[in-house]
């Protein structure tokens, strides 16, 4: 009998259909040790942590032992990240007691031959993730369990909370409210003209912009009795690429904007769809894919959509802090499988579509501008109008991924042909503040700014809820009174916390940590210091 032990029952039981009789696999059902609930849990000079059983796992070490000293090899299987490696980590600590015939094994999709290939590859655990993560927890559990209760004296509130991402979060959504605040809207006018050519109207612009209604509408009563011709006719032609495959920020944010999903919602549907073997890995920042399972959906795209919609394996500058080994969320079969509960099959048939579009070929677009020329006895010179259009040559990979194109096509202008005047308008506009943050938009900034992992997204928007920070309204963030004081006394007190580039600088000394390019404990030490600084000694 060989052991296989993964985090999830739902993975276990998924796993154990292709491992047959041979193995039996078991799950951990997430972290087996974390540091103490009601205590730091870390000493200050040492960093030597105090890792515990969580609630109940003791007893399924022990199941796992009994089960391990009959076997005759262990394979540990946690997923492929930070997280997991401890896991798998803390699990090796105890297993190799019962049995020292303990392996690695790493995959990034739950397929048969995923499966297997890590069996035959198996290895040691990665020493240099378990410090990431010992770096990552230890310092999340300083600047917490010592910041919040500085808060919790300050406001008399013991749901407040700080950390480390979660933060510098609040601050984004918070100052995103006081610009809107304190934004003034101001009014500007438009002279347009409805102009019809065959039975088909379009709009063509005045290219100034007024301040004044008073002042547009002279120039729009001069126009009402104009002569209006074409000037000039362009056309330029534009390919406009494939959307790129699904990274975890990308689905969490696309998610929210198309199904409605939170993050957390979006996080917790995707991991069921890894365990259950609908797609791969869904905690990463690689839009790498397999070059053998691209093949195999162009030939999809091939025999489905016809040799013009084919396209090809792009090849993306990954960041520097992306984990390479990781592939993009994508599929782990060519053929569209439907899962049977309704929030899952949308979430799948989300990401098989964008999968999909990403290997189409470009979408081409023809891109039209006419200046139209307007000559009227009011005016001593003719005055030039600007008419846009659209049109779609070949839709590309819009037919499996569609997009919002407000653009209609103008009708075929020839120049120096008349054109009927339908009517003569002002369009008022008004200047826009910026846009509140949605859980998405939220999501894609944070990534953007470097602060937090694909593994934290959903965690920090579902944090900032929890502790009555912020409220959905409209599907947008709204901080609340509490949210904006929170921001304010952490600015002062504790800048370096609140700082964009520093948190996004420790996130990059976490991935050094990882690559074994520096020491867990240095990063620890230095970044507790700058940011508690003497609230760190004080204890």
């Amino acid at each position: 009998m060989k052991l296989f032990i993964v985090e999830s029952p739902t993975k276990a039981k998924t796993i154990q259909k292709f491992l047959g009789r041979e193995f039996v696999v078991k799950a951990t059902l997430g972290h087996i040790k974390d540091l103490p609930e009601r205590e730091l849990g870390v000493d200050l000079k040492t960093l030597k942590a105090k890792y515990v059983y969580r609630r109940g796992k003791k007893k399924l070490i022990e199941s796992l032992k009994k089960l391990a000293k009959k076997a005759e090899i262990v394979y540990i299987a946690t997923d492929p990240d930070r997280e997991g490696e401890a896991i798998a980590y803390f699990v090796k600590e105890d297993i190799k007691k019962a049995n020292k015939n303990v392996k690695r094994a790493v995959f990034y999709e739950v397929t048969k031959k995923a499966i297997e290939e890590s069996i035959r590859n198996a290895g040691d655990i990665n020493m240099n993730l378990v410090y990431a993560q010992f770096a990552r927890r230890i310092l999340d559990r300083l600047i917490g369990y010592l910041i919040s209760p500085i808060l919790w004296r300050e406001f008399k509130n013991y749901r407040l909370s700080a950390g480390r991402v979660q933060s510098p979060a609040l601050r984004l959504i918070v100052e995103r409210e006081r610009e809107i605040q304190s934004f003034k809207v101001k009014k500007y006018y438009y002279v347009n003209v409805l102009l019809e050519k065959d039975g088909k109207r379009f709009k063509a612009v005045y290219d100034y912009r007024y301040e004044n209604p008073s002042d547009a509408k002279i120039i729009a009563q001069k126009l009402e009795k104009g002569f209006f011709s074409v000037y000039k006719a362009e056309e330029r032609k534009e390919n406009v690429a494939p959307p790129k495959p699904f990274i975890t920020s990308d689905l969490q944010a696309e998610a929210n904007a198309k199904l409605g999903y939170a993050p957390e919602r979006t996080q917790k549907l995707a991991q069921e769809l890894y365990e259950k073997g609908y797609i791969t890995y869904p905690r990463t920042d690689s839009y790498r894919m397999n070059e053998e399972i691209a093949k195999k959906f162009m030939e999809y795209i091939r025999e489905r959509f016809g040799e013009r919609y084919v396209g090809r394996l792009r090849k993306f500058r990954e960041k520097k802090t992306a984990q390479g080994a990781h592939e993009c969320i994508r599929p782990t079969k060519v053929v569209e499988e439907i899962p049977e509960r309704e929030e899952l099959r949308k979430l799948y048939e989300l990401i098989f579509r964008r999968t999909l579009s990403s290997l189409f070929s470009d979408m081409e677009i023809l891109r039209q501008k006419a200046t139209i020329e307007a000559i009227t006895p009011e005016l001593k010179h003719p005055v030039h109008l600007i008419a846009k259009g659209l049109k779609i040559v070949h839709d590309g990979w819009s037919k499996v991924y569609p997009t919002d194109i407000k653009e209609e096509p103008l009708p075929e202008l020839e120049e120096g042909e008349l054109l009927k005047l339908v009517k003569v308008f002002l369009e008022e506009k008004k200047t826009q503040p910026p846009p509140r943050y949605t859980e998405g938009t939220l999501v894609k900034t944070l990534e953007k700014l470097g602060i937090g992992r694909p593994s934290t997204y959903a965690v920090i928007v579902k944090t900032l809820k929890e502790r009555g920070y912020v409220e959905i309204k409209n599907k947008s963030l709204y901080p609340t009174d509490i949210a904006s004081q929170v921001v304010d006394f952490l600015m002062e007190k504790f800048p370096l916390l609140m700082d964009y580039k520093f948190t996004s600088l420790m996130e990059e000394k976490l991935d050094l940590v990882e690559e074994g390019k520096i020491n867990w404990k240095s990063v620890v030490y230095e970044f507790a210091n700058k940011v508690l600084g003497k609230e760190l000694l004080k204890v």
